[in-house]
């Protein structure tokens, strides 16, 4: 079975920031002060109107999403995160800003997403890494995301 995830991380104190900027942008809490936005295709294409370059090692992170991003980290740290596995073989990516400046960038690897989210001062608990404590494994597909979830 695979799972698959991108997406932006960042602070509920990033919400007004965020809120409404784009008709298909959906905010969920995804932990405590967690938020997330997933990119959907409709959001991704939205945000890049058929112009965005993708960044180097990222199949979804283009220029205008980076743009977006750093723009969200002038008010809290920001990742963009994705992660593609079937049958327990894949890779993630991840980038962090904090006012503007990348502080955290890791690609294709097996553990860019838990450096991530411990670059948003997230701790793991119960002897679960930083990606299970956050339970961003509660759904494997994007669009899942969007429809079993309460957005902001």
């Amino acid at each position: 079975m695979g799972y698959y995830y991108r997406g932006i991380l960042t602070s509920i104190e990033s919400l007004d920031c965020i809120k409404n900027r784009f008709r298909n942008l959906y905010v969920i809490q995804l932990y405590k002060d967690l938020l997330t936005i997933p990119i959907t295709d409709e959001l991704y294409d939205e945000i890049n109107m058929n112009q965005g370059s993708s960044f180097k090692n990222y199949e979804y992170l283009t220029d205008l999403i980076g743009k977006f991003c750093l723009e969200i980290s002038k008010v809290s740290r920001t990742a963009y995160v994705e992660a593609e596995y079937f049958g327990g073989i894949g890779t993630q990516s991840g980038i962090v800003w904090d006012s503007e400046v990348v502080i955290y960038e890791e690609t294709l690897s097996k553990n860019a997403i838990n450096k991530a989210l411990e670059h948003l001062g997230i701790i793991k608990t119960d002897g679960k890494d930083e990606f299970d404590t956050v339970n961003l494994s509660r759904h494997r597909f994007i669009d899942d995301w969007i429809n079993k979830e309460y957005h902001l």
